[in-house]
């Protein structure tokens, strides 16, 4: 198990509270320096605001879990086309417009993500709602042109 899925849940906790969701957590020791990245989102947008109270909230807590006094920490926002790296970024991603990739065919499908589940996600395209199951999904990415429509 990597470091960073030790601490994932801790930190997910504890952005929640704050209206925030961890997106991606990475932490990497090189020579004595450790480097921490986080990316965060949320939902009504994410800016220097919201990735300033996630750092304000994240460093203090990384301290205690890392043991460590004097490390880098990096947290930005996923930006608007982040491309989609884990199962469970479709449910911290509802309701935004999604370009999905089916392996089979080399179809994109282009919707909002409607529903996340443990094996499958529901997105609404513009002839309706369809489930297409994680494992049929060749490549994803989050999709700034749809959130107008």
């Amino acid at each position: 198990m990597l470091e960073s899925d030790i601490y994932r849940k801790d930190l997910e906790e504890l952005l929640a509270g704050a209206g925030l969701s961890l997106v991606e957590l990475t932490i990497s020791r090189h020579r004595g320096s450790v480097q921490v990245r986080a990316v965060i989102y949320a939902p009504g947008g994410t800016g220097i605001v919201e990735c300033s109270r996630a750092h304000r909230l994240v460093q203090p807590r990384l301290q205690v879990l890392l043991n460590e006094q004097d490390f880098h920490l990096e947290v930005t926002s996923p930006g608007v086309d982040r491309w989609i790296r884990s199962e469970r970024e479709y449910a911290v991603f509802g309701g935004r417009g999604v370009r999905i990739l089916l392996k089979e065919g080399g179809e994109w499908l282009l919707g909002r993500i409607v529903l996340a589940g443990p094996s499958a996600v529901t997105i609404r395209e513009a002839t309706g709602e369809r489930t297409i199951e994680y494992a049929t999904i060749a490549k994803a990415r989050l999709d700034y042109a749809q959130e107008g429509a």
